[in-house]
């Protein structure tokens, strides 16, 4: 069941983290796997926050393991075009001199 993970919508995959039956943990390793295994060949991800999300997910577990209120999409992995600002991240637009 959990095998592709990466596939799911956003919304499935909400619901089972919600449903406790993925955490948020399993949820972004599973994204960060797909990317590991498809980015060298498309390049579509030209800054790579994977550590930063692994960590956030471990975070986003302990938030729902405390009983914390969440959001509707605690813990979903997304990715964010690098055409939008992002505070202390670079907004390169695909060129290298804006990196």
């Amino acid at each position: 069941m959990t095998d592709d993970i990466w596939r799911w919508s956003a919304c499935d995959t909400a619901k089972a983290i919600r449903e406790g039956d993925i955490s948020c943990l399993e949820a972004v390793s599973a994204a960060v796997a797909r990317l590991r295994e498809a980015n060298p060949g498309v390049n579509a991800v030209t800054f790579d926050l994977s550590e930063r999300a692994l960590e956030a997910a471990r975070r986003a577990d302990n938030a729902l393991r405390a009983g914390d209120a969440v959001g509707t999409l605690h813990g979903v992995p997304v990715t964010i075009k690098e055409n939008i600002d992002q505070k202390g991240l670079p907004t390169p637009n695909g060129l290298a001199a804006l990196a």
